[in-house]
């Protein structure tokens, strides 16, 4: 057999092994849903309304700095929809993910306050074209466990999951890499992640996706590698409320190909090809796949329509009553990003890196190409800009994540290049 007909049956294959596991992840999504909403919501109304007084509290960690802004707004949505007593059948709770809802006009923190303390008059607002598969876990953590209980335990996991990550670097000899890989991390203010069940969808995924990357990276290889990111889009799609859903692709991405170093340029551009394309058809895929079986499955939600009138609003370049571009919202994202402290700690490790690389004399041409890869990745969250400007625009509070991307990749491609080769 030729290449080109091997090729053609590998791409075959691999294609096959991507709608499989797409359609299976879609029905399995849509069925742990369905078993959720099967449990009472009696002990998680107790729990939220034993937290009720700390919805409110934190709306930025510490004041001034808008990079630490707790989205309380829709952490109230996420408890609300966990608690809602809504009598409708099974499937059209899955597919609608209702809400409490008052008709005065009350702020999202305000009609799930109202609901707890016994206000009347509400009706049923349905979120129809997420996924809304938070809830999966929420209703199970609410029968155990209050809100604040929920938000301590994020700050012990999540750190276990960082310390997981840095001792596999140091198994695989990979040491030039926790710095930047603990910056970048750093850089997205994680103490604000952990007080915010909103934020914690894309930051578990990327660090789980990453743990997987460097303690199995002999295992999966770089052959298998792409559907571990069709995973990755995929977990992103069903978890996230719409939050800074790529960094799910590149730090996992960057952490990829530092184990591809010895790889030709062309191989590492090809699997940063392959890969982002593998989760790009996990996150649109399996968002497409609640559109599909919402509007089959309960034609009156409309969530079919509604899913492309937010992508068409959220892609759009109309923000805040005026009309924006991509380099403005590169800049207000940048605006919270890059304050004194950050960009002192970038100054410090790249003047750090670019010392170890004069004294080690691997500052030469040859080696400069060979972090083209990493280059191509610093641009991923322009990329991301341009695609959602509306929202990245009004919700840069937590958008300016994205460029965690651009920080991993830049301070990993001074940290390879200050090695000896």
């Amino acid at each position: 057999m030729d290449k080109k007909k091997e090729f053609i049956l590998k791409m075959g294959k691999e294609t096959g092994s991507i709608i499989v596991i797409l359609t299976v992840g879609i029905l399995a999504g849509f069925l742990m849903l369905c078993l959720v909403h099967l449990l009472p919501v009696d002990r998680m109304y107790k729990n939220v309304l034993a937290s009720k007084d700390i919805i409110n509290s934190h709306a930025q960690i510490i004041p001034g700095y808008k990079s630490t802004e707790v989205d309380n707004y829709t952490d109230s949505i996420m408890l609300n929809e966990a608690i809602c007593p809504v009598e409708a059948p099974l499937i059209e709770r899955v597919v609608n993910n209702y809400q409490v809802n008052f008709y005065k006009g009350y702020s999202q923190q305000e009609n799930l306050l109202r609901y707890l303390e016994g206000g009347e008059g509400y009706r049923y607002q349905g979120y129809s074209h997420y996924w809304g598969g938070h809830q999966v876990l929420l209703k199970i953590l609410l029968l155990l466990f209050d809100y604040s209980d929920i938000l301590v335990g994020n700050v012990f996991l999540q750190m276990l999951l960082i310390v997981l990550i840095v001792s596999g670097l140091c198994r695989t000899e990979k040491q030039y890499f926790i710095v930047p890989y603990t910056v970048a991390v750093l850089s997205m203010m994680p103490m604000t992640i952990a007080l915010c069940i909103q934020y914690c969808a894309v930051f578990y995924i990327t660090l789980i996706g990453s743990a997987v990357i460097v303690w199995k990276s002999k295992d999966i290889g770089t052959t298998r590698l792409y559907l571990l990111f069709l995973l990755l889009g995929m977990m992103t799609s069903y978890f996230d409320f719409l939050t800074y859903p790529l960094v799910s692709l590149g730090i996992p991405l960057i952490t990829a190909l530092i184990y591809a170093e010895n790889d030709k340029i062309l191989m590492r551009i090809f699997l940063i090809t392959k890969n982002s394309i593998a989760w790009c058809v996990g996150y649109f895929g399996m968002w497409g796949g609640k559109w599909i079986l919402g509007s089959v499955l309960c034609p009156e939600s409309g969530s079919l329509e509604v899913a492309f009138g937010s992508i068409q609003y959220r892609g759009s370049n109309m923000a805040e009553g005026m009309t924006i571009s991509t380099f403005d919202v590169l800049l207000k994202n940048m605006f919270i990003f890059l304050r004194l402290p950050i960009i002192l700690m970038l100054a410090i490790v790249c003047f750090f890196f670019i010392l170890k690389s004069i004294r080690n004399r691997t500052l030469r041409r040859e080696n400069i190409i060979q972090c083209i890869p990493y280059l191509l990745i610093c641009f991923y969250p322009i990329i991301w800009y341009l695609i959602a400007k509306n929202h990245s625009y009004e919700h840069s509070f937590m958008a300016y994540r994205e460029l965690a991307i651009s920080t991993l990749a830049g301070l990993g491609m001074v940290a390879r290049l200050s090695e000896r080769a």
